[in-house]
């Protein structure tokens, strides 16, 4: 991830703490603070495992926002912290707006509508997009249910593009850890990707 330039980290702490302690203003801040890494990651998300014409990084952010702050936004205990709870929300929007999209193209719906009405109204998502995100998305479920520890990390890795490092300090666990479980995790979902 970016970082986060000349901002002052007591600063960061402040709007971290006060967000965490549900103060709407303090998240807007802190959103503000970090909107260039937000964007980072959403782009980064968007290239590498996705088709770029129909998935749009600034709606993905602002989606991520939104969520946060619906949620509540949890207590951020640290800058990593605040980056875990936003890319478990980007896993969790790209998923619904896939499940909508599933949805409507099996004849959900009795009338053509757009893709959601409100928060993921903004995503326009390929079919391939869409079923490409729910399959990682059954893998990691199934995952999760073997290896919580391992769905984390690539929560954090994956949707959240952080580094070995930061995964590290979110989850609370050594950087070789996260190395060796990150590799272990990649191999499964490969396994389970080519399989389903």
């Amino acid at each position: 991830m970016a970082e986060t330039g000349n901002i002052d980290e007591r600063e960061i702490s402040y709007y971290l703490k006060e967000a965490g302690n549900g103060n709407n203003d303090a998240l807007n801040k802190l959103v503000s603070i970090a909107y260039a890494e937000l964007r980072e990651n959403a782009h980064n998300l968007r290239v590498r495992f996705f088709d770029i014409d129909t998935l749009n990084t600034t709606a993905i952010v602002h989606e991520t926002y939104l969520k946060l702050l619906r949620t509540g936004s949890g207590s951020f205990k640290n800058r990593s912290h605040f980056f875990f709870a936003s890319a478990k929300a980007m896993r969790q929007i790209l998923i619904n707006a896939s499940l909508k999209k599933r949805t409507l193209k099996r004849g959900g719906g009795t009338k053509q509508v757009a893709l959601g009405t409100g928060s993921e109204a903004s995503l326009q998502l390929s079919d391939q997009t869409s079923e490409q995100l729910l399959m990682i998305n059954d893998a990691l479920e199934k995952l999760e249910a073997c290896n919580d520890r391992q769905a984390r990390i690539v929560e954090c890795r994956f949707f959240g593009g952080m580094s070995v490092e930061e995964t590290a300090e979110v989850l609370q666990i050594s950087p070789a850890t996260v190395k060796r479980s990150w590799s272990m995790a990649r191999s499964w979902l490969y396994t389970q990707y080519i399989e389903g």
